[in-house]
């Protein structure tokens, strides 16, 4: 679920004055400058500062791809963002929620169907009671209120996990010298940012104690600050996956710093690159790692647990899934294709595979469970095709 994107984008807009959005800017506004007000009387801000953070040095002995490697060419590379894989719970509530509705709507119409025509859900004369009226009132009240709540609050948070861009994409490219941001247009959209602007924030002289893992967070700031409690307004991607602690972070930010200022030879391939095809199994996997920050990781750290929410993790899973299929797959827009020298032909293949391959095949996989489940022939779509 892409919501820290979307608090750092409507953290930049202007909102109505005396609104929610407008009086989270003026709390978080204040509790920033409290802060460094609180830094600067401990100089603990002048220490920070002070550290080193030249972007073209180096941060790490060792390099470490974090398995965030979408696509490694001589020209670019394409890393995934954090929070790619965070969604499914709420595909899930809100699928609930539709599903209400539908009977909602359902029941109603029943009801004033056997209003219209006399006839009760039997075929029987229509006695209209105290509970009938009862029910349809009720009916008529809800059903309105729901379907106005829905549309009017909650389908437009759907949109944070479903209904947009499958995955957001932040693209290094050497040869241009750039850093292209992949977002919907209410994440901010496509930005192009140069390389020496951008920040890290990763201190090569910080012990290992003193950071954390978490994830790498890379900005720059803004001119266009629309934001009138704050000074100045910054573009920020949360980049790859969570990092064990302060070290794995630094390891994983040598490797796109070598890749930029060395080129592809100074990094290795990624030891498994990132699939793009959904896959249940595979969104079962992912929510069952659970991979926050700070290296907590089900997989590795507590497997028995895993193995005991078995049951959880595969509907969160299908929750998953199902937000991945209701999604598209992105592309870059055609002058940062052009910038990185992509077959136009391969891109256009892939967009079209990506986007319509899924559904196909996850329709095919629920016939054929349905099939078995009824002892039906499975070819019966291809024989009223004709071609059985």
């Amino acid at each position: 679920m892409y919501y820290m994107e979307w608090i750092q984008a409507m953290g930049r807009r202007r909102h109505r004055p005396g609104s929610w959005m407008d009086s989270v800017q003026k709390d978080v506004a204040a509790k920033i400058a409290a802060r460094e007000e609180k830094l600067q009387t401990s100089k603990q801000l002048e220490e920070w500062l002070g550290r080193e953070t030249d972007l073209k040095e180096a941060r790490a002995e060792i390099v470490d791809d974090n398995n965030a490697i979408y696509r490694k060419t001589n020209s670019y590379l394409d890393i995934c963002t954090y929070n790619d894989d965070k969604r499914g719970l709420l595909t899930l509530v809100l699928s609930v929620f539709c599903y209400a509705l539908f009977f909602c709507a359902e029941f109603l119409v029943e009801l004033l169907g056997q209003l219209i025509t006399g006839r009760d859900y039997f075929g029987a004369e229509l006695i209209p009671d105290a509970g009938f009226w009862f029910a349809l009132i009720v009916s008529l009240v809800i059903t309105p209120l729901l379907f106005y709540a829905f549309f009017r609050y909650l389908a437009r948070f759907w949109r944070l996990e479903a209904f947009t861009m499958r995955r957001l994409v932040v693209r290094f490219n050497r040869d241009t010298r750039k850093v292209y941001f992949l977002r919907p247009t209410f994440l901010g959209g496509v930005k192009v940012y140069d390389w020496e602007e951008m920040d890290a924030a990763l201190p090569k002289d910080m012990p290992n104690h003193e950071g954390i893992g978490g994830m790498l967070m890379i900005g720059t700031k803004l001119n266009d600050n629309e934001n009138p409690h704050s000074q100045f307004a910054t573009d920020v991607a949360f980049v790859g996956n969570a990092c064990r602690d302060y070290q794995h972070l630094l390891s994983f930010w040598e490797y796109i710093r070598r890749f930029m200022e060395d080129g592809p030879d100074a990094v290795p391939e990624p030891r498994r690159r990132r699939r793009k095809w959904p896959n249940p199994l595979a969104s079962m996997g992912t929510v069952s790692r659970l991979s926050l920050p700070g290296g907590f990781d089900l997989g590795r750290r507590l497997l028995w647990l895993r193995l005991v929410l078995t049951p959880v993790f595969v509907i969160w899973g299908l929750g998953h899934y199902a937000s991945l299929l209701l999604c598209c797959e992105p592309r870059f827009p055609k002058a940062i294709r052009a910038a990185s020298h992509e077959s136009e032909a391969r891109s256009l293949l892939a967009l079209l595979g990506y986007n319509l391959l899924p559904p196909l095949y996850t329709a095919a996989g629920l016939w054929l469970y349905y099939a078995w489940q009824h002892d039906l022939d499975w070819r019966l779509p291809l024989q009223s095709l004709g071609w059985g």
